[in-house]
């Protein structure tokens, strides 16, 4: 019960920052498990996104993870990222992402192709994953 209720904490805070700033949204894969995520305007500075687990077939560790990032450069063509990763499936995990959000058509900067490394520490021993998806920024100037 204690899982659920963080999850709606979380949305509901994303929600709320959202509802001033534009958001993004994004589908990224990362070899084992799809992860849908939703989160603050991702051309700020800082930003944030609660990226939940999106399998194919129902499993019982259902998993989120509150992401914060800061930009550390950013241009027309692509933006370099980089932050802290909190996550939960039945266990805790904490990372380090770094990433790159490359955006390739020029009419319309709003969307991303999407590059993320993430060393992260998880049941007593430290991994890499990488994600790959894409991204979209809804409510872009």
């Amino acid at each position: 019960m204690g899982v659920k209720r963080l999850m709606i904490v979380c949305v509901l805070i994303l929600v709320s920052l959202s509802a001033k700033a534009q958001m993004h949204v994004g589908v990224y894969y990362n070899g084992f498990w799809p992860q849908i995520g939703i989160g603050t305007d991702n051309e700020k500075k800082n930003f944030g996104e609660l990226r939940l687990v999106a399998p194919d077939r129902v499993f019982r560790n259902f998993g989120a993870e509150g992401i914060f990032n800061r930009n550390f450069h950013q241009s027309d063509w692509y933006n370099i990222h980089g932050g802290i990763m909190v996550g939960y499936d039945g266990n805790a995990s904490i990372g380090i992402p770094l990433g790159l959000t490359f955006k390739p058509i020029t009419s319309f900067r709003d969307f991303g192709i999407f590059m993320e490394g993430t060393p992260f520490y998880y049941v007593d021993d430290v991994y890499l994953r990488a994600s790959m998806g894409l991204r979209l920024r809804l409510g872009g100037d």
